[in-house]
């Protein structure tokens, strides 16, 4: 038998001993919420940091376009207008009627070559095609420039009547987007059949894309967008902000759908 002492020293031993193992848990319990808090604080700024790093190189790809451009805007365009402003400062200057209109038709035509070359400058940064005959008429001809070197067939319809204005930018952004989706899906997917259809359905700007290639489902090209160093996909991901557009990607059981989608403002 146990003495009332040893009883009570006992008890106190496994009070203690409850005591202490309660004071334990929390104190893990702590810890355990700091490293979760922690990991989840490391797993951000690693994210942030790939984020950066995919902007320093899109950032990098538009300064080296720009430097490229500023270069030939000054060595081409530049000199050709310096040469059209010296004959036309002799034209002012001589007084034979004869010298005077060679001078001037000199700088005519420098003027003419320097205006050919500013088109091709600028051809890349904002298709004259397209804003001359507008989006339903460019997206035609980029397809059909695309396709007729492979062997896909391939269909485009389009129900924009010419009276529809859409704002230029917006237009812009979704050519290229809708460009960028196309060459990608030629790439990558290897369709041998694509039907392609633009709509306007209120103010709804939609471009319909219906293949028998490898198809993406939308998770797969969320996890893409994400993961990628792609400039193709930075680029689409940056002017879908811009339109305030949305891309859905549908795997079905034979074919693939792409659905690029916009609102406009239609007066």
């Amino acid at each position: 038998m146990y003495s009332e002492v040893e009883i009570s020293i006992l008890i106190s031993l496994v009070m203690i001993f409850t005591l202490s193992l309660g004071v334990s848990i929390i104190i893990l319990s702590r810890k355990n919420k700091k490293i979760r808090i922690l990991s989840a604080k490391l797993l951000k700024e690693e994210l942030e940091k790939k984020e950066l790093e995919k902007v320093g190189i899109a950032i990098t790809t538009q300064e080296k376009e720009r430097s490229e451009i500023a270069r030939k805007l000054h060595d081409e365009i530049g000199g050709i207008l310096s040469m059209a402003q010296l004959n036309l400062s002799l034209a002012a200057q001589v007084k034979n009627n004869e010298d005077d209109q060679n001078y001037v038709l000199k700088a005519a035509n420098l003027l003419d070559i320097g205006n050919e070359q500013l088109r091709t400058i600028t051809k890349g940064l904002v298709p004259h095609y397209l804003v001359k005959f507008g989006l339903s008429k460019a997206l035609e001809k980029t397809i059909s420039q695309k396709m007729e070197q492979l062997t896909t067939k391939y269909t485009f319809k389009s129900n924009l009547t010419e009276d529809v204005e859409i704002e230029e930018n917006k237009m812009i952004h979704f050519f290229n987007i809708s460009n960028e989706l196309i060459t990608n899906l030629m790439k990558h997917s290897r369709p041998e059949k694509v039907d392609i259809v633009l709509s306007l359905d209120g103010n709804q700007l939609q471009l319909h894309i219906k293949h028998n290639g490898l198809a993406l489902s939308q998770n797969d090209y969320e996890k893409f967008s994400q993961e990628s160093d792609s400039l193709g996909l930075m680029n689409i991901r940056y002017r879908l902000h811009l339109i305030n557009g949305q891309l859905h990607f549908s795997r079905l059981k034979f074919d693939g759908e792409i659905l690029l989608n916009t609102t406009l403002t239609l007066s």
